[in-house]
């Protein structure tokens, strides 16, 4: 992706409700609701969540290190 589009997009992130989702290899699926979603960096393009430590999301996210 274009690096100047992948700012235009991080800088349009809006406040809202957002289905976070994250899967391990074993095949197990979760899924939460989030509200605060974040620009965390440009480059490389990260942004940041909040999740529950006591969430299923949680546990496979820390797995996986994926979502």
């Amino acid at each position: 992706m274009d690096p100047n589009a992948k700012k235009t997009t991080l800088r349009m992130i809006p406040y809202g409700l957002y289905v976070l989702t994250a899967a391990n290899k074993g095949g197990q699926v979760a899924a939460a609701t989030v509200n605060w979603v974040t620009q965390a960096s440009f480059e490389p393009p990260l942004v940041a969540i909040g999740v529950k430590a006591d969430s299923h999301a949680h546990a496979l996210i820390k797995e996986s290190k994926a979502f």
